[in-house]
């Protein structure tokens, strides 16, 4: 299995889930079989342009993002996604928030470290 082809299906997954579509309701808004889009999400098959595209419009995601999650342009969809979420929380909400993922983030670099460790 294709990793890139992998990775953009999941990617598509949780976007589709993030909207709390099902693969039935994402299938019959872009024109194509539910199996088709299943295949997509586990990495079996690819995609054209144009289903790409209606993918993308449905889902309001990127598609940088859905291609590759590390483009600039990605992560500028990133950190508006985070300021919506921000949006109408207290100060003292974005705080705890904003605390919370400096643990997460320094649990994951410590995993990545971890990670490098063992493939030396």
């Amino acid at each position: 299995m294709d990793v890139q082809l992998s990775e953009i299906g999941k990617r598509v997954k949780q976007a589709r889930q993030a909207k709390g579509l099902s693969q039935m309701e994402l299938a019959e808004a872009v024109g194509i079989s539910v199996s088709f889009l299943s295949n997509i999400e586990v990495g079996r098959q690819s995609m054209n342009i144009k289903t790409l595209i209606a993918i993308s419009d449905t889902l309001d995601a990127s598609t940088d993002w859905i291609l590759r999650n590390d483009t600039r342009a990605a992560t500028s969809v990133t950190a508006e996604e985070i300021a919506r979420e921000l949006d109408g929380c207290t100060l003292r909400e974005r705080g705890v928030l904003l605390r919370q993922m400096q643990m997460m983030k320094e649990s994951f670099m410590e995993l990545r470290s971890t990670d490098h460790e063992e493939e030396n």
